[in-house]
């Protein structure tokens, strides 16, 4: 996918250009528009990578999207060389106007207008020959994954948005739709990609999306929407064949630059490339440059902005710190082995006590406390274990959006709810032992086996972007992150307004029909 993105940013800059008859009255054969320029397979891919490149752009995986949801979430907390906007999402102090989150928003969109555009011309395309008419369905399921994607992203963070489901939608003013349509278009995307996407992905296509991504989407669409044995369904399917997917022996290896889009525990992941150098693309295009300055870059900037030994922005948080110790069914404090993978601290937390094992000098202890800016630090996506220092934002570790881990914790959810203890078990244990971490014998009552469920989910996925959805879901978000915050701010500013995000300022601005329905200047 990557490979093809200068192609896609080149067709989306002529889109909008043409012939001025004014000054030639003769075609411009050279010229095309959204009109004329879709007409067989090689123009129809470039547009759906340009739909999958909206993952790379602002407020999304290339940078901002693990700021917004590590700090809205309580996994990270913001070191003093964090920028002040973004110090703003982990004490809720942001407003409507909030730059991260209204990136969010217009990109999302953006996606789901290219994925619109897509869709309407390619309805109109009509190849005869059987290999086109493959692609044909393939274009089409991908397209309804991502726009699909980019709708499970808003209701969850937004509630109530505007549902556009055509490109001719795109330049009108919509009103918010009513959660269950929004709901509704989610579920049929999903389901119509599953009949036409492939069970894999190879050579160039590799990143790409999979049935079994669209079945792990569908099925975490009806867990959030409490369909328990709808979820349930859906993720027992990916636990056999066609689909092989498996846990990843090495825990590690998930979260390092060697990992890849053939990892068997990947379901589902933004694929970033190395950085290859400043003739072709630029290293800070995670700034703003992805489709302008920043060249065919594609790499993320999070093992910098993360890694203590570089830019250092954020910590791990204290209360997250926290879960990883925990009693074990003797009643016997236990720090779960899943704390020296996830941070770098001290012998009490469990923490990774050094680093560089894999760097030509061999390791290096790791320097806790010998600042005020060296604590429980990033050790998951980051990269000091095989070097001391970044030096430039130039991660290749691909961002993991599903993965088997997490679709085994999601059927235990979906299991539990259903008094399935026992199969819920299994799973979760699954997911323990492959760190090493003891097995449960059992999980008591549904309360018990819950709290042990959102631990799990806590550990394993932790700066994965999961726990803020995963919070609001569970009706939790406000007593848990404000008990958080008390600890580390001596207050509670986590209000009732804030599970749901605000509508951005620039929506309000340019649509007249949400601006009039939102309350209070938030939602």
């Amino acid at each position: 996918m990557k490979k093809k993105l200068l192609a896609v940013l080149l067709t989306f800059t002529l889109l909008g250009s043409g012939c001025n008859p004014d000054i030639l009255d003769i075609k411009n054969q050279g010229a095309y528009d959204e009109a004329t320029y879709f007409a067989s397979a090689p123009q129809f891919n470039e547009g759906i990578v340009a739909v999958y490149a909206c993952l790379l752009m602002q407020g999304m995986y290339t940078r901002d999207a693990y700021f917004n949801f590590d700090l809205l979430g309580g996994d990270a907390t913001n070191n003093v060389f964090l920028l002040g906007d973004l110090a703003q999402l982990q004490d809720y102090s942001f407003g409507s106007a909030q730059p991260q989150l209204s990136d969010f928003w217009r990109n999302s969109y953006r996606m789901i207008m290219r994925a619109n555009l897509m869709l309407d011309k390619l309805a109109d395309w009509n190849p005869t020959l059987a290999a086109d008419q493959a692609l044909k369905r393939l274009y089409t399921a991908e397209a309804r994954f991502l726009r699909g994607y980019a709708y499970f992203m808003l209701v969850n963070n937004y509630g109530r948005v505007p549902l556009r489901l055509n490109y001719d939608e795109a330049v009108q003013d919509a009103p918010r739709a009513p959660i269950a349509e929004v709901w509704q278009a989610i579920e049929a995307d999903f389901s119509a990609a599953v009949t036409g996407l492939p069970v894999a992905q190879t050579g160039a296509n590799l990143g790409r999306a999979t049935q079994g991504a669209a079945v792990a989407m569908l099925g975490k669409s009806f867990l959030y929407q409490r369909k328990y044995a709808q979820a349930q369904a859906e993720f027992e399917k990916l636990l056999r064949a066609p689909y092989t997917y498996s846990l990843s022996p090495n825990f590690d290896a998930l979260f390092a630059e060697s990992n890849t889009a053939t990892n068997p525990e990947v379901i589902f992941a933004v694929i970033h490339g190395p950085w290859q150098g400043w003739g072709v693309g630029n290293a800070f295009f995670m700034f703003g440059g992805q489709e302008a300055w920043g060249g065919r870059a594609t790499h993320s900037g999070r093992a910098q902005e993360y890694g203590w030994n570089d830019w250092n922005n954020v910590f791990v948080s204290d209360a997250l710190v926290r879960a990883f110790r925990y009693n074990n069914e003797a009643g016997q404090p236990y720090t779960d082995p899943r704390a020296r993978l996830t941070f770098y601290g001290d012998v009490p937390s469990g923490g990774d006590t050094d680093y560089c094992n894999q760097c030509p000098g061999g390791p290096i202890q790791y320097p806790f406390g010998s600042t005020n800016t060296i604590r429980y630090n990033w050790r998951k996506y980051c990269i000091y274990e095989v070097r001391a220092k970044s030096d430039l934002p130039q991660s290749s570790i691909n961002t993991i959006l599903v993965r088997l881990a997490d679709v085994k914790l999601m059927l235990a959810e979906a299991m539990i709810y259903q008094n399935n203890t026992a199969g819920a078990l299994q799973q979760i244990n699954d997911v323990r032992t492959r760190v090493g971490a003891f097995r449960y014998a059992g999980l008591g009552a549904q309360d018990n086996a819950l709290t042990i469920l959102r631990r799990e989910r806590q550990m394993e996925l932790a700066g994965e972007m999961h726990r803020w959805m995963d919070l609001n879901r569970w009706g939790l978000a406000q007593a848990t992150l404000n008990a958080e915050k008390q600890l580390q701010l001596g207050r509670q500013p986590f209000q009732a307004k804030h599970v749901l995000l605000p509508i951005p300022q620039l929506e309000k601005d340019t649509n007249p029909l949400v601006a009039a329905d939102v309350a209070n200047e938030w939602n």
